[in-house]
């Protein structure tokens, strides 16, 4: 038996005979010193540790997990990032990066998978079996364009943006570390290929491309010892790089002073690797139901004052002492008007009974407000007939085409009052509280008209609360026919006899069985947007006495 001492002894001899030999051997074959100059501070971060089967969100839909993201194991992004020990400055410029993906991180090479053999030919990747191989996609690879700032922040070196997932090339980006900023290096091409020392046959390969190559014929990297290098991979519906199934992998890196020779002849640093495994996502589930709030009625609580006390007008007509995020709109400026239970407008002359004239348009308001995490967004319709008495008199409609108020002619009409900059515009259509009102020129009537515009005891964007801001319909988008119902319906509003008539409005008379989209908007959530509906109504001459009268309904309908 030999003791501690005596195998210590006889280690010290073999170590001096092997120095012999080493030293022996040295003038009889090239000695490639900068292999022992290892890449050190290596690192490679997956963008998606799930399996190369498991490509799906937690609802097993794939349309939500897109290529280099974390919940997709088959299309996914690599990033490597390492310190140079060799200094390139001066010569060994880098031309040439290789990784190779093993099952081990020595020895001979097999490529990661657990896809298995029949027959000699190695199974397709499957999601029922839960088998995939690595394999690295690239059917049109190509460089970044311009990534610092786009995609690369300067400072960090982080990825701030992905290409999208349809992109063509655009799929890898080589950096490098310069004073305290990263810098991209460009005329870089990529290939891979299977580079593996076994065969399918002999159960020791996949036969996937487990090697990827950079090379640049035209530049290349110079670095100093402990450069700092960056190569990020993309995953894109095109190019992307498969997971294997299950369990850990290691990627053998080199560097390489030739873009065409990449073996030990040019090699700058020595062969290093980097491992990393595969692990299931963890999948919580839970449900988000349907919300909608949507309230029409006659005042806008955002008029009212409140200073957080109960003698205020906000407070009168809801009994709290501050406003909301999102307040619903009220029927009434106090729970006992009369009108606030049945939403009742009146229009007309008020010194008349309200009663319309042949001379004067007269007009009066009403606002909904609409809110719903309908992710396709939402449509707002209106329905009803025009004005009509209790013997079957009615004032015409003004018609379903947007059309200027015009006194003497019978018309009945209405229109979204939301401030616009062009037709159809983007928004945000912030609602017009403005309203013909003036000694001796009273055309504009509402519930609210002793109150006009949002007080400033309204907070705006408190906390980052999105729902506190400026009442307006955005992202809704009016329809053509009724934007434009703010501004002057009479020519001589305020005595200014030759001040225009800057409004349209339009009433659909098949409304009352078929609504009549009057806002939509497709694509997001609807976040406390509000309208102001204007009315108007002219009569001529010949328009029969009577009381008339109409109901509007409005309907909301959110698309999920």
């Amino acid at each position: 038996m030999y003791t501690l001492r005596s195998i210590a002894r006889r280690g010290s001899l073999l170590g001096t005979a092997a120095a012999l030999l080493t030293a022996a051997v040295i003038p009889a074959a090239p000695a490639f010193a900068d292999a022992l100059n290892p890449l050190t501070d290596r690192s490679l971060t997956l963008s998606s540790s799930s399996p190369g089967w498991n490509y799906t969100d937690g609802s097993g839909n794939a349309t939500y997990a897109p290529p280099n993201s974390g919940a997709n194991g088959q299309k996914t992004g690599n990033t490597f990032t390492f310190k140079v020990s060799t200094d390139s400055t001066s010569s060994n410029t880098v031309k040439g990066f290789t990784f190779q993906y093993c099952t081990t991180s020595a020895g001979n090479c097999t490529a990661p998978g657990n896809n298995g053999q029949a027959g000699g030919v190695r199974n397709p990747d499957s999601v029922s079996a839960k088998t995939s191989d690595l394999n690295v996609v690239t059917s049109s690879p190509s460089e970044v364009t311009s990534a610092i700032g786009s995609t690369v922040n300067a400072t960090s070196g982080a990825v701030v943006s992905v290409p999208a997932p349809t992109s063509t090339g655009q799929n890898f980006v080589v950096l490098y570390k310069s004073g305290a900023s990263w810098v991209q290096s460009t005329g870089w091409a990529m290939s891979s290929e299977p580079k593996e020392d076994g065969t399918i046959a002999a159960s020791t390969a996949t036969g996937a491309n487990n090697y990827i190559k950079l090379t640049n014929s035209t530049g290349g990297l110079t670095l100093p010892s402990t450069g700092e290098v960056k190569i990020v991979f993309f995953g894109t519906d095109t190019n992307y790089i498969t997971n294997p199934g299950a369990g850990a992998f290691f990627v053998k890196i080199n560097d390489y002073n030739s873009a065409t020779t990449l073996d030990d002849t040019t090699l700058v640093d020595g062969g290093v690797t980097v491992a990393n495994v595969m692990n299931r996502s963890i999948e919580i589930q839970t449900k988000v139901l349907e919300t909608m709030s949507f309230s029409v009625g006659t005042v806008d609580p955002y008029t009212l004052e409140s200073d957080g006390s109960n003698t205020s007008e906000f407070y009168a007509a809801t009994g709290l002492q501050t406003h909301g995020p999102c307040d619903p709109i009220l029927t009434g400026m106090t729970p006992n008007d009369p009108n606030a239970t049945v939403n009742i407008l009146q229009m007309g002359n008020e010194a008349a009974e309200n009663s319309l004239e042949t001379d004067k348009t007269y007009s009066t308001h009403s606002y909904w407000r609409l809110s719903s995490n309908s992710s396709a967004g939402a449509t707002v319709y209106y329905s009803g007939v025009t004005l009509s008495n209790t013997v079957g008199d009615q004032i015409d409609a003004i018609g379903p085409t947007a059309t200027q108020p015009h006194v003497g002619s019978e018309q009945f009409g209405l229109a979204l009052a939301n401030g616009i900059t062009a037709d159809n515009a983007t928004g945000p259509f912030e609602v017009d509280y403005d309203v013909e009102r003036a000694n001796g020129f009273l055309y504009e009537n509402g519930n609210d008209t002793t109150t006009n515009g949002i007080h400033a005891s309204v907070a705006t964007d408190v906390g980052g609360n999105a729902s506190y801001h400026t009442p307006r319909l955005f992202p809704l988008v009016p329809h053509a026919n009724y934007e434009d119902g703010a501004g002057a319906v009479n020519a001589n509003y305020n005595g200014a006899t030759s001040a225009p008539i800057d409004t349209s409005f339009a009433f659909d008379p098949t409304s009352n069985t078929i609504p009549v989209p009057l806002a939509d908007e497709s694509t997001s959530v609807v976040d406390c947007v509000t309208a102001k509906m204007r009315y108007i109504a002219n009569i001529a001459a010949t328009t029969p006495a009577g009381i008339y009268a109409t109901k509007i309904n409005y309907i909301a309908a959110p698309q999920y």
